[in-house]
């Protein structure tokens, strides 16, 4: 099963929105998928399972070379929130075999 790890600064209220929003998603779209929040403090790219991360604040460069990051910031103003999800959706089934 995928899993994707959603990132703010704090782990506590953006991320938790993130992940609700994340979860509906997935459920509608018939995609498996752990979704798991974190503080951006709590994640590391030598121990990092994600294949997305969808993060609201900045991500050092070192996990994209462990996982697909995509900004999560338009899951919080609603201005291109559409694009990201198609784009995690995508993500997530490019890898499917894996």
């Amino acid at each position: 099963m995928k899993t994707v790890y959603v990132v703010c600064a704090t782990g506590v209220a953006t991320s938790t929105m993130l992940r609700l929003k994340v979860e509906r998603f997935l459920e509608e779209q018939g995609i498996q998928a752990n979704v798991r929040q974190f503080r951006v403090t709590e994640i590391s790219p030598q121990r990092t399972d994600a294949d997305v991360i969808l993060a609201t604040t900045e991500i050092p460069p070192e996990f994209e070379k462990v996982a697909t990051v995509i900004n999560g910031i338009s899951l919080i103003t609603g201005i291109g929130q559409t694009e990201t999800l198609q784009n995690l959706a995508r993500a997530l089934q490019e890898n499917k075999g894996e």
